[in-house]
C-alpha cells in the first residue's frame, strides 16, 4: 500500500513538471522591451539563475553601441609566505584627515593613519606610487607583490597638515584628487589645498589629480528639483523649463574636464591626465568625453582589487568608521577573496572603452553573444528597470 502511494506521488510529481515544460514551449516567458522611450521589438533572450541574458546586437542596435566580449584568463592563486596577491593593485581611498578622529565624517586620525603604514610595511604591503600604477596599467609595467596605492580625495588642506609630514616620516607617497575649482576659488567647508602647497608636496612625490572643476555636487534633473550627482546626468534648466540635450551635457562635462587638466598642467606640470569620479558615479557619455581628452585611467569608489585590464579602478575606504588599522590589514591579505570586494572577470568593450564585469558574464548561445541585463546596467551605467512580475525592462542612455 505505501509502495503504492509512493509511487503515485511521483507519476503526479513527473506530471506536473511535464505540463510545466509543455506550458512553457506552448507559452513562452514574454518580456515587453522600452528603450529611451518607445517600445522595441523584443529580442530573443535567455534566462538564467534568475539573469536576463539578451544579444549583443540587440544592445547595439536599440542603444547605438559598439559591443565586443573579452574574457580574461583565470590566474592561479599566488604561493609564498606573506604574498597575498600578485600582478594586482590594492587602493585605498582617503578623504579627511585630522589629530582626532571626527564622527559621523569620513575622517581618519593621525594615530590611526601612521598605524595603518607602520602594519602595511610589517605585513609585507608595498606602497606604489601613481606612476607606477600608470605603467603597470598601460604600458605593462612590473609592481611589487602585495603593492598598494594610497588616494585621497577632495583636496582638503588636512592632506598638507597632517597626512604629508607622516607620508614623508614612512618614505611613503600618495595621490590626491582635488576639485580644482575649489583651489582656485573659495567655496564653504573644510580648508582646500593651495597650488603652492601642491608644488612643495609634489617635490617629495606626492601627486595631483582631477577630481573635476565644478561638477562634485549635486544638481536638479527634473522640474519638481530631484538632485543627483552632476558629471553622470543631464541638467534640469528652469529658464528655459527644460532638461540639457546630450550634446549640451557633452559640452558641459567636456569644458569642466578640460579646464580642470589645464590648471593642473599650468600650475603642477601635470603630463598625466587621471580622473576620479566625483561620488564614484558616472556616465558612458562622460566616459567618452573623457577618453577623447586623453583621460585613459579612471577611479571610483566601488570595493575591490585592480587587475592591469582595470582601467576604472576599484578602491577600498581605508577610513571606515569603526575599523581598527589590524582590521584593514586582515581584510588586505584576503585581497579580492574578500566578499565585498569585485574582481574582473572580463572586460566588456563598449565603444572601444573597456568596462569590467565581475559577476555574471556574456555568453554564447547558438552564435550569438549573450549579454546579462543587469551586469551591462552595472558596467555602462545606462539605466535599466526589470520587472519580473510585470515581465517588463526599460533601457535608456540617461
Amino acid at each position: 500500500m505505501k509502495s503504492s502511494k509512493v509511487k503515485l506521488l511521483t507519476l503526479t510529481v513527473i506530471s506536473a513538471v511535464l505540463l510545466v515544460i509543455l506550458y512553457r514551449m506552448i507559452f513562452p516567458i514574454q518580456y515587453s522591451f522600452l528603450v529611451e522611450g518607445k517600445e522595441s521589438p523584443p529580442p530573443k533572450f535567455q534566462l538564467s539563475h534568475g539573469e536576463l541574458f539578451v544579444p549583443a546586437s540587440f544592445l547595439e542596435n536599440s542603444l547605438g553601441l559598439k559591443i565586443k566580449w573579452d574574457p580574461l584568463p583565470q590566474e592561479s592563486t599566488p604561493t609564498g609566505k606573506g604574498i597575498y596577491y600578485r600582478d594586482k593593485v590594492l587602493t585605498l581611498m582617503y578623504h579627511a584627515i585630522s589629530p582626532e578622529v571626527q564622527k559621523g565624517a569620513s575622517s581618519i586620525s593621525t594615530s590611526e593613519f601612521r598605524t595603518q603604514l607602520e602594519l602595511l610595511k610589517k605585513n609585507n604591503f608595498h606602497i606604489i606610487t601613481m606612476d607606477q600604477y600608470a605603467d603597470f596599467m598601460l604600458k605593462g609595467g612590473k609592481i611589487p607583490d602585495n603593492a598598494v596605492l594610497l588616494t585621497f580625495d577632495d583636496g582638503y588642506e588636512s592632506f598638507y597638515t597632517y597626512a604629508y609630514p607622516i607620508l614623508k616620516e614612512f618614505g611613503d607617497t600618495a595621490t590626491n584628487f582635488v576639485i580644482v575649482g575649489a583651489v582656485d576659488g573659495h567655496v564653504p567647508g573644510l580648508p582646500k589645498l593651495t597650488w603652492d602647497q601642491m608644488r612643495e608636496m609634489k617635490k617629495s612625490g606626492m601627486s595631483f589629480y582631477n577630481h573635476t572643476y565644478d561638477a562634485h555636487h549635486m544638481i536638479a534633473v527634473d522640474r519638481e528639483g530631484d538632485q543627483k550627482p552632476a558629471l553622470p546626468h543631464l541638467q534640469y534648466l528652469p529658464k528655459e523649463n527644460r532638461v540639457e540635450t546630450v550634446q549640451e551635457y557633452r559640452n558641459r562635462i567636456d569644458a569642466d574636464l578640460r579646464h580642470a587638466d589645464n590648471r593642473l598642467q599650468t600650475e603642477l606640470g601635470n603630463t598625466r591626465n587621471i580622473l576620479c569620479f566625483p561620488y564614484g558615479k558616472y556616465s558612458l557619455t562622460a566616459l567618452e568625453v573623457a577618453q577623447s581628452q586623453g583621460i585613459n585611467l579612471f577611479f571610483t569608489i566601488g570595493k575591490g582589487i585592480n587587475t592591469k585590464f582595470d582601467r576604472i579602478g576599484y578602491r577600498l575606504d581605508a577610513s571606515k568608521a569603526g575599523e581598527t588599522p589590524e582590521h584593514l590589514i586582515a581584510r588586505m591579505k584576503r585581497g579580492g577573496k574578500e566578499s565585498e570586494n569585485a574582481e574582473t572577470k572580463g572586460l566588456l568593450m563598449v565603444n572601444d572603452i573597456p568596462l569590467p564585469f565581475s559577476g555574471s558574464v556574456p555568453k554564447m548561445k547558438d552564435n550569438e553573444l549573450m549579454i546579462p541585463l543587469r551586469e551591462f546596467s552595472a558596467a555602462t551605467k545606462v539605466n535599466m528597470t526589470l520587472s519580473n512580475r510585470d515581465r517588463k525592462v526599460t533601457l535608456s542612455m540617461f
